[in-house]
């Protein structure tokens, strides 16, 4: 049996254990909640620039011949020579419209024999193959044109600095045999010529690349 001595001593042993256990725990606690973590991190800058599209229309024989387009006469060749250059940094795809004048005249053929009377234009032209018509609409002073650089299927894509064709082939018109006395002397005749150019990608949800598609969407874009 154990004295009163002795028990008092067991119940201090027993009861120092649990304190140097408890001490333990604490102390693995405490190291758990300190515990350090591989981790890593990292960022990066997206960016895009954002292009241009932009033209200029150019007609340099044209204006180098002011004196060309006084006092014309039946018959007459002009220099007429609109092309389109992309002065943008991105590809374009590019039109062209145009207005010819008409009258209600008689136009004789270039050997005389043969007489057209009527409203007729009044300027003859040839296109440049390069160019394909989209569009044609007549007024009672003029038939306008829209013409796109390209295929019927396909507009041609204009690179960055590149220049279309001229529009009108040999860069000339020819003002035609109208008889005289019918009222056109004197009277000024103007040609007037726009130029149109827009992206070339992601114009149409379902891709569509070819002249009329494009147009349809660059016309709306003029309109509004």
């Amino acid at each position: 049996m154990l004295g009163k001595r002795g028990l008092i001593n067991k119940i201090r042993e027993k009861h120092g254990r649990k304190v140097i256990l408890t001490g333990a725990l604490a102390a693995m606690l405490m190291v758990g909640g300190a515990s350090a973590y591989f981790t890593d991190t990292e960022a990066k800058d997206n960016t895009w620039t954002v292009g241009s599209v932009d033209l200029q229309l150019i007609e340099e024989a044209y204006d180098k011949a002011p004196d060309e387009r006084v006092n014309i006469t039946p018959n007459k060749k002009l220099s007429k020579d609109p092309l389109i250059k992309n002065t943008g940094s991105n590809d374009a795809f590019v039109f062209m419209k145009f207005t010819v004048p008409k009258a209600d005249v008689k136009v004789a053929s270039e050997d005389g024999r043969n007489i057209q009377s009527g409203m007729q234009e009044l300027f003859s032209y040839i296109i440049d193959s390069n160019w394909t018509q989209i569009s044609k609409e007549e007024t009672s002073t003029g038939n306008t044109y829209v013409y796109a650089y390209g295929t019927a299927s396909e507009c041609t894509k204009l690179k960055p600095n590149a220049s279309t064709s001229v529009i009108f082939k040999d860069s000339k018109i020819k003002f035609k045999n109208v008889i005289e006395g019918q009222g056109l002397e004197h009277k000024t005749l103007e040609l007037p010529v726009e130029a149109y150019a827009i992206q070339t990608n992601d114009i149409t949800e379902a891709g569509h690349t070819d002249p009329a598609s494009v147009w349809a969407v660059l016309n709306g874009e003029v309109e509004e």
